[in-house]
């Protein structure tokens, strides 16, 4: 279920409508097609979501407002300058992507995602013209991978240090006006969804319980990846992955992976 806040601020009522107003506004004044918006809003999954309905969601009503070739959305935790991804869904990209991505990494390694983290706004990264804070890194992705012109955005709370990242490959360049309205819109929907998951819900299994190394075997299997990968990608041997996982159960108090899976979805 989504995760309602008992919280209640004087005069927020205001505040939303005034809020609401502004981005109304700004969408009317980008040029954005509003009804294909409205029809997209009138779409959007309820209840107790499935990354499955995320991508339904994104590939149909959301692609019909907003043209894009592929899709990346994460559900993280920042801490220390480091973010760890606590979920990952994608749509249209290449699994040899997909396998580069690190479930925890630096802050400081991504230009603009710590761009994104410090000023919370959406941008837009032209292979043909980068911004000046992208990083090699990602200019290698977009080549490697033919990404095109990537758009991005997200939401950040800063009280839990968690939030949202996603990002659009393979966007028209012509009206980067346009798709920043378009990714301030899309961004809230997408952070509610997410939050809305049975993976980012509270699990009955407590990873505390866990050391560091633990819990990024723990991440790495939530992605489905087998012992040999993992192994490849800790740079350790299968059987020290399995010795790590055995070390996981016990501590967990459960007896093989499928329960660990099962209990993290």
């Amino acid at each position: 279920m989504m995760r309602r806040s008992g919280r209640r601020v004087q005069g927020s009522k205001g505040g939303a409508r005034k809020q609401a107003k502004a981005v109304a506004t700004a969408s009317i004044s980008s040029g954005l097609d509003l009804k294909a918006w409205g029809d997209a809003l009138g779409a959007v999954p309820a209840g107790a979501i499935a990354e499955s309905q995320i991508v339904s969601w994104v590939e149909g009503p959301l692609r019909s407002f907003f043209p894009f070739e592929r899709f990346l959305g994460s559900y993280g935790r920042l801490s220390g300058g480091r973010i760890r991804m606590r979920n990952l869904v994608t749509s249209g990209h290449q699994p040899d992507f997909i396998a580069t991505l690190d479930t925890a990494f630096d802050l400081a390694s991504r230009g603009c995602f710590a761009w994104w983290v410090q000023n919370r706004a959406a941008f837009i990264l032209d292979p043909a013209a980068p911004p000046p804070f992208a990083s090699k890194r990602e200019l290698d992705e977009i080549r490697q991978f033919s990404l095109g012109v990537i758009a991005a955005h997200g939401v950040v709370d800063p009280f839990a240090s968690t939030g949202t990242y996603i990002s659009f490959a393979g966007i028209a360049a012509d009206d980067p006006v346009r798709t920043r309205a378009s990714l301030n819109l899309i961004a809230p929907v997408l952070h509610a969804l997410f939050l809305a998951t049975e993976q980012v819900a509270a699990s009955a299994i407590d990873l505390s319980k866990l050391t560091d190394r633990q819990r990024q075997l723990v991440d790495l299997a939530l992605m489905g990846l087998p012992d040999k990968t993992i192994a490849a990608r800790l740079g350790i041997s299968e059987n020290t992955v399995g010795n790590h996982f055995r070390g996981i159960y016990e501590r967990l108090g459960i007896s093989k992976r499928s329960q660990l899976i099962a209990a993290l979805k």
